[in-house]
């Protein structure tokens, strides 16, 4: 890791239109790339809609645009809230793993860590396809004293499979999903669990162990160190489930009352065009009280989203689109190789 060349974050710009400074703040941070600004500023929004308490707003990404900078200073004077925005140098991550679906701004989170350890103690992190319902003033409270985060476990699917692939590490029961953190920073800093963590991802057999790279690694370095917070903090629901649930109404099940942070993973995202299911109206009715109400819903652009796309486009029976779907899906897929 006395290798691994210093990543530089540089402050980019604050809007603060806070009208004070209670001093009691719950700090949130996302780390994109730019293809996933629209997301964040729609997650904040769900956030600040949810929350009557003093929240602050850490987002680093490698590259913004005009338009993302413009919706942010309205956010920030919409809600009188503080974000800072800041930029991430990435020319030396070509050195770690990456897969088909996540780009290497999955470690953004990493340099976070360390970086904002200086300015407080402790941060919410959220990946960008998160969205708020409910209340999170009980993070305030929690008690991190001998813990370096609080967590919640992975799905089954994930969790019954960990050990197959991390032998060595017995995680299976305790392995958790790295889509909400609530991170001591004082502790990260001092056990230096960044360089640890890069340690891990640039070894020689890293690309065949990790499949999940920034998550296993977070799980091998937190193993025993971690809080486990109830499932509702982190209610992991897939778009991909409405291909096969022909009601619609299944989602229900996973998301209730009581659920507070919404993940969507998977390919499919609540702001692509094809999202249109009951499922996505969490997402849909943060952006429409957000300052990206106008934006039009994103179309497929990676090879992964042009397949999801068609087969999404033929469960709604829109058969007409989902048969054009799918021949652009194949012929982006000939042209690929």
């Amino acid at each position: 890791m006395d290798s691994f060349p210093e990543i530089e974050i540089t402050e980019y710009s604050i809007f603060d239109g806070r009208d004070s400074d209670c001093g009691n703040t719950l700090n949130i941070s996302y780390g994109i790339d730019e293809n996933y600004l629209d997301g964040v500023g729609v997650s904040i929004a769900s956030v600040l809609l949810h929350n009557n308490i003093d929240v602050a707003f850490h987002v680093i990404c490698d590259r913004y645009s005009q338009d993302f900078i413009k919706k942010v200073a309205e956010l920030a004077v919409q809600f009188h809230v503080k974000i800072s925005l800041y930029t991430i140098n990435v020319t030396c991550l070509a050195v770690l793993p990456r897969t088909e679906v996540w780009s290497r701004a999955m470690y953004f989170r990493l340099f976070a860590f360390d970086y904002l350890s200086s300015k407080i103690e402790r941060l919410l992190y959220l990946d960008a396809d998160v969205i708020c319902k409910g209340p999170l003033d009980l993070l305030l409270q929690l008690d991190l004293t001998d813990n370096v985060a609080a967590v919640v476990k992975d799905v089954e699917s994930i969790q019954n499979r960990v050990d197959d692939r991390l032998s060595a590490y017995h995680l299976q029961g305790r392995y958790f999903n790295s889509g909400v953190v609530l991170v001591n920073l004082s502790a990260w800093k001092k056990d230096a669990l960044t360089a640890k963590a890069l340690a891990l991802l640039t070894a020689d057999n890293s690309s065949l162990t990790f499949k999940y790279p920034d998550q296993d690694v977070l799980n091998i370095l937190l193993s025993e160190r971690v809080i486990y917070l109830p499932r509702e903090y982190n209610t992991i629901y897939t778009l991909k489930s409405e291909l096969r649930d022909k009601t619609h109404r299944k989602y229900l099940e996973l998301i209730n009352d009581e659920t507070k942070l919404i993940h969507y993973t998977g390919a499919t995202k609540p702001w692509h065009a094809w999202a249109i299911y009951p499922s996505a109206v969490y997402y849909k009715k943060a952006l429409q009280q957000s300052p990206w109400r106008a934006c039009p819903a994103k179309q497929a652009k990676t090879l992964v989203e042009f397949k999801k796309r068609y087969k999404h486009l033929l469960v709604q029976r829109r058969y007409i689109a989902g048969l054009a779907a799918g021949l652009a899906y194949l012929r982006r897929k000939l042209f690929s190789h």
